[in-house]
């Protein structure tokens, strides 16, 4: 049996943070990898991040497509580090709403892409993604779901009334610093089951964290609280 997609492709998106980091100086530490200061961290994180997209002034195709999201994923830290290939990726949140309107989570997940094109360097962003079908947000809970392949993927509308191309998920993406335009067209998200499981505790899967709602502890409440609004 051949290994995860995103395993896989983190193998290439680390190797090319190290060339990166060899061709143009040390990193920085703790640039190799989007989340190094604990589940709780990057939960805060992707709270404050969260808001900073919904607080846009120009964010009102954001705030209206979230009314119809089944599932938000954000990921604090969307790093891409190439030479001409490049590859993307980092660890986020996922959070689902419940048929009762309520959200449960945030549960933790990885997610990698690839790129092609002339770029050079090390670029980091804020990205949240809004799965808009139950399909995604099925193939997300069961394991590697691969973008293109098992499901497609836009940029989000963002004026006002703007609804866009179909797609099961919808990408809303925020530079941190210097940017050369990262698109999210292809790679892959998988839960992270050592992360749930250390934040969590044992038994903590994806599934029981955000279908089940077992686990919505005091520590997603600030993010479940901004997802009500919605």
């Amino acid at each position: 049996m051949g290994r995860p997609a995103t395993a896989m492709m983190a193998t290439f998106l680390f190797g090319s943070l190290a060339m990166a980091g060899a061709l143009f100086g040390a990193l920085p530490a703790g640039s190799a990898r989007a989340d190094t200061t604990g589940e709780g961290d990057r939960v805060e994180r992707a709270t404050q991040v969260l808001d900073r997209f919904l607080a846009d002034p120009n964010g009102h195709g954001l705030r209206e497509t979230m009314k119809r999201a089944r599932a938000v994923l954000v990921v604090p830290n969307y790093v891409r580090a190439g030479f001409v290939i490049g590859g993307t990726g980092g660890g986020g949140v996922m959070l689902l709403r419940r048929q009762d309107g309520g959200w449960n989570g945030p549960a933790f997940f990885d997610t990698v892409a690839g790129t092609l094109g002339p770029q050079v360097g090390i670029y980091r962003s804020e990205l949240v993604m809004l799965f808009m079908t139950e399909r995604s947000v099925n193939r997300a809970l069961q394991g590697s779901m691969q973008f293109g392949a098992d499901a497609s993927v836009a940029a989000g509308p963002l004026g006002a009334g703007e609804r866009g191309p179909f797609a099961d998920i919808y990408t809303y993406i925020r530079p941190v610093g210097a940017y050369a335009g990262i698109s999210v067209s292809t790679g892959a998200v998988e839960p992270d089951r050592g992360e749930n499981e250390l934040f969590y505790g044992r038994g903590a899967s994806a599934r029981a964290i955000l279908v089940e709602g077992r686990y919505n502890t005091e520590s997603g409440q600030r993010l479940r609280q901004i997802l009500a609004q919605y």
